[in-house]
């Protein structure tokens, strides 16, 4: 099973945030290190899976580059920020990963590229992200939007957030739905539409020296209707925890 978009994008941005905000721009700033993150995705007889992904970050301006993501912030005050983004969408699964999958076609990741933007007010920060496949992958868009309230401490911040996540139905049905020719005895053919799912979580960032952070993450996903009722998943929702080390350079 390929580890999900939230998990590895979520660790990336979160390593790397934190580093490149406290960065002189146009310094060129980069980190290094590793993460671990155990989730369940709610996949039939799939379980909770952990994975050991790399944390590499690379800034230089208004340009960053996270791993599979990539941004440039084109306009930003005191407020507000604007990027371009694009990333991987690292979801989907193979026929091998359970046997409710057996004689499905793979489901691959796929490229997505659009726009965020970050609001930092007096009463927490906002955010809100629309990304659409490019790769013709899945062909379908999503629309994200999120709200936490970050505390600041002597080594690091802890910031508890709220999120929406809309998915169109050419993404749902991608990743969750069922066609005509894989229905079998126990799978019947599901097209699923368009659906929201909800994420609450904390997020935390430790830094040491300057050189040194440590990340540890806990966060749960509700999942949407339409996701919920696909014949594969067994689960309302997929639980994350996520802890990281990287050395900045």
């Amino acid at each position: 099973m390929t580890l999900t978009k939230i998990g590895y994008v979520a660790c990336l941005l979160a390593c790397s945030t934190y580093v490149h905000a406290n960065t002189p721009s146009p310094e060129l700033t980069w980190s290094l290190g590793i993460a671990t993150i155990s989730q369940d995705q709610g996949y039939i007889d799939v379980g909770n899976e952990t994975n050991l992904i790399p944390i590499v970050g690379l800034q230089y301006g208004n340009f960053s580059l996270l791993g599979p993501r990539a941004s440039y912030q084109f306009f930003a005050n005191q407020t507000l920020e604007i990027s371009a983004i694009a990333n991987l969408r690292f979801d989907g699964y193979e026929q091998a990963d359970s046997d409710i999958f057996k004689g499905m076609e793979d489901r691959d990741m796929s490229f997505d590229a659009g726009i965020e933007a970050e609001i930092d007010t007096q009463f927490g920060e906002f955010g809100v992200e629309f990304t659409h496949d490019i790769s013709s992958t899945h062909k379908g868009y999503e629309l994200s939007a999120s709200y936490g309230v970050p505390f600041m401490l002597n080594n690091g911040r802890i910031m508890p957030y709220i999120g929406a996540n809309y998915q169109s139905d050419d993404l749902v049905d991608y990743y969750f739905g069922v066609m005509q020719n894989e229905t079998f005895s126990t799978r019947q053919f599901y097209q699923p539409g368009a659906t929201t799912s909800f994420e609450i979580g904390v997020n935390s960032t430790w830094m040491f020296n300057k050189k040194h952070m440590i990340k540890a993450d806990i966060s749960y996903l509700s999942y949407g209707s339409d996701i919920k009722d696909s014949p594969l998943i067994d689960k309302s929702g997929s639980a994350q925890i996520l802890v990281g080390y990287a050395y900045v350079f």
